[in-house]
């Protein structure tokens, strides 16, 4: 199986995890969800994000136009939260990682 092959596999397993959470929030079905496997989804989601971001030496779109401001505050709060850090902290991070403090 050639690298391509496993991309084009990745990128269908992708859009079809997106579609499968879309259609529960649509219909509802959010209770249903294990909270461990939205947690595995989370940190998976997270831990690829800093890869392929440290891969590319930039900093990559980390969420599309459907994530609202508040769907995006929430989990960066949760973010936060989940290694005990502050705003402080985060200000720290912030100008760290800027673009432009390369």
């Amino acid at each position: 199986m050639s690298r391509s092959d496993d991309a084009e596999k990745f990128s269908a397993l992708v859009a079809e995890v997106r579609s499968r959470i879309e259609q529960a929030i649509e219909n509802g079905e959010i209770a249903g969800v294990e909270r461990g496997d939205v947690t595995k989804l989370v940190s998976g989601a997270v831990k690829l994000y800093a890869a392929a971001a440290e891969e590319a030496e930039s900093e990559l779109p980390v969420i599309d136009a459907t994530v609202s401001t508040t769907e995006a505050m929430v989990v960066a709060c949760a973010l936060l939260r989940a290694h005990h850090l502050n705003p402080f902290d985060l200000a720290l991070w912030f100008s760290r990682t800027a673009p432009n403090a390369r």
